[in-house]
């Protein structure tokens, strides 16, 4: 073909652009040019190789070189071929609208830091036509994930506030989200802070851990939410904000938010999410509680020096929460209950009369202060319970018979709870009275969840009969048959079942 039809092609070889008509005519003309130079190496090659066939006199040098010629000759024009093939190739005619909406949904967000390459790069790699597309997407460059902790360079700080930067522009208008990770020790923090105060009104969600070294650091907590004139930072459209504070131990201390969040209706005038965290005592502080309807407390460490806020001096302020996840660990050997009121108790109960999910995680020693907190809630729109031991050492058992029927009872959700999954380990096996005051209270039970160590034959006997969904992770060896009766007659429609053949075998 002339090179000059060749080079109007050129600009579509390294692309996915889709050829125009006159391009689409250039492209088949070649195409049947090489065609019918394929029919004609292929005769010659056929016609070599009927040669080859026939003769039995040597030598036979010629003939085998003209062949292998031949066959090099059609690999050149099969090449060629398919490169103009892949010009008038259907995938050129998907709309960009298409391939940008398939990268989106293929697209998986994961926590990478900004040395790691996108989870995306791959799209953009195919040609320089998806790689625009991808920077058209938005969505997928919200989202970013920053670990500083052990960047201090004060050159490399600078170069990732670039790569923000320029990460964050093709967002265009679109509310941004970002998960920090930073270390006290490091001496450059201002830097990136400061770039952060600079794109404040675009935050929408901000998931942030901070490590303290020493009990001197708090003042990183103020350097991200204040400014150096002490000022505090507004996030105007902030809906989500998830704060860990973790101090080395010889380091913990109380954490007086209150003088970081002075103005935090202010601050966060449209926070509906919020999450803290701390191996150190959290003084009590304000928030706009009552505008969250969702908010994950703990676990906090309890000083003996330092008591620290209350779940429930926090709980009796949200009257708008829909979910709640609680978490519960011991701290220097200190009553746990604490974590949930102030005690002894004056029997005031705390009403959510909006929350339909409650999670509750608990460590080792920790089962009272568990059973404090169910013997403090009224919640009359529950529908979801998620009730988890999440300590190393075996769960010990304590008497929840009560305390759970109870406020189920107490909130008068027997026909609005659907959904209850209980972990409790080796302690499950002894909480067969406990389940059977659930399902007294809950008869109307759809989805259930056990895991633990291993099955009571009772358990057979009592679970609910409007189930619809049941998982198990429990050994049934002990009780195969009652269990095997179970799923003939009683099964409920749709069973998901984890069978563990004994303890510690699965």
């Amino acid at each position: 073909m002339a090179a000059q039809e060749d080079q109007a092609l050129q600009g579509l070889f390294d692309s996915n652009k889709p050829p125009s008509s006159q391009q689409c005519s250039i492209a088949q003309a070649a195409i049947e040019s090489f065609d019918q130079a394929l029919t004609a190496v292929n005769e010659d090659i056929a016609d070599r190789e009927s040669q080859l066939a026939a003769t039995v006199k040597q030598p036979l040098g010629d003939l085998e070189h003209q062949l292998v010629e031949l066959q090099a000759r059609k690999k050149v024009i099969e090449e060629k071929k398919q490169k103009y093939m892949d010009v008038i190739s259907a995938r050129r005619r998907i709309p960009t609208e298409i391939v940008g909406a398939f990268i989106e949904e293929a697209y998986s967000p994961s926590p990478l830091s900004f040395k790691g390459e996108p989870p995306f790069l791959p799209f953009m790699l195919v040609s320089r036509a998806w790689y625009n597309i991808v920077c058209g997407i938005t969505r997928i460059w919200a989202a970013w994930y920053l670990d500083l902790r052990s960047t201090s360079e004060e050159a490399d700080i600078r170069r990732v506030v670039e790569k923000a930067a320029r990460w964050y522009s093709r967002a265009g208008s679109v509310p941004i989200t970002l998960s920090l990770s930073l270390s006290s020790s490091n001496p450059n923090n201002q830097i990136f802070i400061d770039y952060l105060h600079s794109i404040a009104n675009n935050f929408e969600a901000l998931d942030i851990e901070i490590v303290m070294m020493t009990s001197s650091n708090v003042g990183l907590l103020r350097q991200v939410f204040q400014d150096p004139d002490s000022k505090h930072i507004t996030f105007p459209i902030m809906k989500k904000l998830h704060l860990s504070i973790r101090f080395r131990r010889d380091a913990r201390r109380e954490v007086q938010l209150s003088d970081i969040f002075s103005h935090p209706c202010e601050q966060f005038q449209a926070l509906e999410d919020f999450a803290i965290r701390s191996n150190g005592t959290i003084a009590k502080f304000d928030m706009p509680w009552d505008s969250l309807t969702t908010l994950r407390l703990g676990p906090f460490s309890v000083m003996r020096k330092f008591q620290g806020m209350t779940y429930c001096s926090i709980l009796g302020s949200c009257q708008n929460l829909r979910s709640l996840h609680v978490g519960i660990e011991p701290q220097d050997g200190t009553d746990a209950r604490v974590f949930i009121r102030e005690l002894p108790s004056n029997g005031v109960k705390v009403t959510l009369p909006h929350l339909t999910q409650l999670s509750v995680e608990y460590g080792f020693f920790c089962e009272i202060a568990c059973a404090t907190l169910f013997e403090s809630l009224v919640l009359p729109s529950l529908q979801s319970l998620t009730w988890k031991y999440v300590g190393n050492s075996t769960g010990m058992y304590w008497d929840f018979s009560d305390v759970l029927p109870e406020m189920i009872a107490r909130s008068n959700t027997s026909n609005t709870i659907k959904s209850i999954s209980i972990d409790l380990k080796e302690a499950l096996s002894d909480s067969l009275e406990t389940l059977v005051g659930v399902f007294r209270e809950a008869p109307g039970l759809e989805v259930l969840e056990l895991s633990g160590d291993e099955i009571d034959i009772g358990l057979m006997e009592i679970l609910p009969g409007a189930l619809k969904e049941l998982t198990l992770q429990l050994a049934v060896d002990t009780v195969r048959v009652a269990f095997a009766r179970y799923l003939d007659d009683n099964a409920c429609q749709r069973v998901r079942v984890r069978i563990v053949e004994g303890k510690g075998r699965q």
